[in-house]
């Protein structure tokens, strides 16, 4: 079934069903908590405390995002992290694309922070035009949007109207600060990366596993999915794995 643009598609999700692990779960640019909705409910459904914040600018129309910064949507998860975190269990972050990045932002700074999920995060990318953002915004303040890169064809994913080109500058600009910090990460990692994906280069993935400092660190192929990986054909394995991998991580906490 597609989903419809409603305001309902935009908004937060939390769960709290036990006192235990929470994992923070973040959507990517352009788009909104719909797009990593199954995997929030699915955590929830397994006990974990879930929360999947709107992230600031993120909404159906492109002007308010493009006042957006990298430092608010990173305010935005460390807020919804706190209150995980006072629930007094482990936590850990998984994050679709720029969520990804996000996700990976947030453990690169913060030890508490005991695992990692991505999804097809971003940290390069394949056009050649992004690292001119900067100027670009100038000229051309918006392009045409970048949603539903999806392989079933029964869905759609509810995302801003255009992509606002001084956003990509704050998207570049994270990545590469993500990046940088890579070799400094610690915690165990678990990488998933379509093979055919439409919105950032595959190479995301491998450069990943290579560059990050963590011990415990895992990369997953997704062999039926594009971009939007968490609303796509292989949404329940991409849930069944987080939840394995948070699972033998919270266990393993003393």
């Amino acid at each position: 079934m597609a989903l419809r643009d409603p305001e309902s598609a935009w908004q937060p999700f939390s769960a709290y069903p036990g006192t235990g692990a929470g994992v923070l779960v973040s959507h990517g640019f352009t788009g909104g908590p719909a797009s990593v909705i199954h995997l929030a409910r699915r955590l929830a459904e397994a006990g974990f405390n879930v929360e999947c914040p709107r992230l600031t600018g993120h909404g159906p129309a492109w002007r308010e995002l493009a006042k957006a910064t990298r430092e608010d949507w990173l305010r935005d998860l460390r807020a919804a992290l706190e209150r995980l975190k006072a629930r007094g269990g482990p936590v850990f972050v998984a994050g679709l694309s720029m969520g990804g990045t996000l996700a990976l932002r947030l453990a690169e700074t913060d030890p508490a922070i005991r695992g990692v999920a991505l999804v097809n995060h971003a940290l390069v990318f394949g056009h050649p035009l992004v690292p001119l953002a900067f100027l670009l915004k100038h000229l051309v303040p918006s392009t045409p949007g970048i949603a539903s890169d999806i392989l079933d064809s029964g869905i759609s994913e509810p995302a801003c109207d255009r992509t606002p080109t001084a956003g990509v500058e704050q998207v570049y600009r994270l990545a590469r600060e993500a990046r940088a910090a890579l070799p400094s990460l610690r915690q165990p990692l678990l990488i998933f990366k379509s093979r055919e994906d439409h919105v950032l280069p595959a190479r995301n993935a491998p450069l990943t596993l290579q560059e990050a400092g963590s011990a415990d660190k895992e990369l997953v192929w997704l062999q039926h999915s594009y971009h939007v990986a968490t609303m796509d054909h292989d949404k329940e394995l991409i849930a069944d794995r987080c939840i394995a991998f948070f699972t033998r991580l919270a266990r393993e906490v003393p």
